[in-house]
């Protein structure tokens, strides 16, 4: 039989700080925001010197997001929802950013929703 998690939480007053249940860190902005700062660098760094439709339109909304993240707690999340949704339907159909894509949607969900 499976030993059961007994352990209660109680969340009252400040609750912003990472969670952790049986040692499985749950992250927070603190973890978050750099990773995904990370991954649109990357794929900004990978549009650069590309001949996409509107190349310069794509590059100078990914400067955008990027400043906007590295602003932090400052950022404020319907502006950098909407510079993502731009950066995403102006790569829509190139596969060859795809999986980048997903992975910047998923994290970008998770932090400003």
């Amino acid at each position: 039989m499976e030993p059961r998690i007994t352990n209660k939480v109680s969340i009252g007053r400040d609750n912003s700080g990472p969670i952790t249940q049986t040692g499985i860190d749950g992250g927070g902005a603190d973890t978050a925001l750099p990773a995904l700062l990370g991954l649109v660098e990357r794929l900004a760094a990978d549009v650069r010197g590309q001949e996409l439709a509107k190349q310069e339109v794509l590059e100078d909304t990914l400067d955008d997001l990027a400043a906007d993240l590295r602003a932090g707690d400052a950022a404020e999340p319907a502006v950098v929802r909407s510079r993502w949704e731009k950066v995403k339907g102006l790569l829509g159909g190139v596969v060859q950013f795809s999986e980048l894509v997903a992975k910047i949607s998923d994290q970008v969900q998770k932090i400003f929703t």
